[in-house]
């Protein structure tokens, strides 16, 4: 049974602190959610559109979504496996060996992974011997973990689930949350969990999406209802502290255009907090990250962007246009450009993108071969993967040299030539 997301709420107050003194920095067009793709027939075309905006709490400097989706819709989503990002699996397996120095870990600890997709990091510590366990919602993704010898819980962590787990299977040396935490509606039960689950010396990592790359780089993939929280140093210190953890270790990583890799422990723990910490809030308040004006760049960049792909599109528009991409992004520029209406197909190289509809308009997901054909299906491919933009260019040679005309959509249309 799929689940549409006809079931959000607004949200009055800050999910770090529960203060209600919410601001808004930044309203987008109502659209659906960005990665509910569906099989065909398996109505893509009856997504509901849900209203998108973020909010700075005044009292903790946390930015937030301004709705949130019911959580159940996402156990029953097409997730897209870990493994297919191979940039952010090597940047994951290249963090295990310090995990294991810093923690001493032991065969007999476990290592939990929260979020744990398709096993693809924690399998990097089952390989050396560890015992893994990985706590993961997607339905679609279970079978593959447990290929890879990580057992998963099909459930969304929160505080009964931590204890079920040390129940069963004792406390955790190692937590890993990447790129979840900011997805999590109730972040204080999620917290509890956490530190009930956590051993007394051991090291909670998290990876998430940093506010401050988000907004001074535009990255707009990033801005989906998906994404609950947009965290930063400030006030991510601020929520653990409150729960009776300390951040002791900060360092900004190049995965998804921009994220920070943080280190917990329980407060007072054996490890020194580093400079990384007080560099990076010092850092977060002198670029005015807090300031209401900060996200108007992105505001303005929107409104141009809106204006050069319509005009782009309706010059192209008779040649055929299909988008490159099927991320959640893709929708996001779908929807926020106002484009949809011009699109025909959606090219995505990964076979488990394929062969779907996209959410909302329902355009049909395909391979490059089915476009770029002789004759050629379209003569002009929108890039709607911003962070991918060489990738695609480099491998689509031949259609370029065949007359397909590259183009990519943020912040302004921009043409590749044949020869660029």
């Amino acid at each position: 049974m799929i689940i549409m997301a006809n079931n959000f709420r607004y949200v009055d107050s800050c999910r770090l602190c529960t203060s209600t003194d919410l601001e808004n920095v930044l309203t987008l067009k109502p659209s659906p959610l960005g990665d509910q793709y569906l099989p065909k027939g398996g109505s893509a075309k009856a997504a509901n559109l849900i209203p998108f905006g973020v909010s700075r709490c005044n009292a903790c400097n946390n930015f937030q979504t301004e709705t949130a989706v019911d959580r159940e819709h996402y156990t029953h989503c097409l997730t897209r496996p870990a493994a297919v990002n191979k940039v952010l699996s090597k940047s994951y397996r290249d963090s295990v060996p310090r995990l294991i120095e810093m923690v001493n870990l032991a065969p007999e600890d476990l290592v939990l992974e929260i979020g744990s997709n398709d096993g693809n990091f924690a399998s990097a510590f089952v390989e050396m011997g560890f015992r893994c366990l990985g706590v993961d919602p997607a339905l679609n993704l279970v079978e593959s973990a447990e290929k890879r010898g990580v057992p998963t819980l099909v459930e969304f962590f929160d505080s009964k689930l931590g204890h079920e787990i040390i129940s069963k299977h004792g406390k955790a040396k190692v937590v890993i949350a990447n790129f979840v935490v900011a997805n999590v509606d109730d972040l204080d039960d999620f917290m509890v969990g956490v530190v009930e689950v956590l051993a007394t010396d051991g090291v909670l990592t998290i990876e998430t999406n940093y506010v401050t790359d988000i907004v001074s780089e535009l990255l707009v993939e990033t801005l989906v209802h998906e994404h609950l929280s947009y965290l930063s140093v400030t006030a991510l210190t601020v929520f653990l502290d409150r729960h009776g953890l300390e951040l002791f270790d900060v360092q900004r990583i190049s995965s998804k255009g921009g994220s920070i890799r943080c280190l917990v422990q329980h407060k007072g723990g054996k490890i020194k907090v580093g400079q990384s910490v007080s560099d990076a809030k010092a850092f977060e308040l002198s670029s005015g990250l807090f300031l209401s004006s900060s996200w108007g760049k992105l505001s303005s960049a929107f409104a141009h962007a809106r204006i050069s792909a319509i005009k782009f599109c309706e010059q192209k528009f008779t040649d055929g246009i299909v988008g490159y991409g099927t991320s959640d992004g893709a929708t996001i520029f779908i929807y926020q450009l106002g484009i949809g209406e011009y699109v025909e197909a959606l090219i995505d190289d990964d076979p488990y993108r394929q062969n779907l509809e996209s959410p909302g308009f329902g355009i049909p997901t395909v391979s490059r071969e089915a476009i770029f054909t002789d004759p050629l299906m379209a003569k002009t491919c929108l890039i709607f993967a911003p962070q991918y933009v060489k990738q695609i260019i480099d491998k689509n040679s031949s259609a370029r040299e065949s007359g397909v005309t590259f183009a990519k959509v943020w912040p302004l249309i921009e043409v590749f030539s044949e020869s660029g």
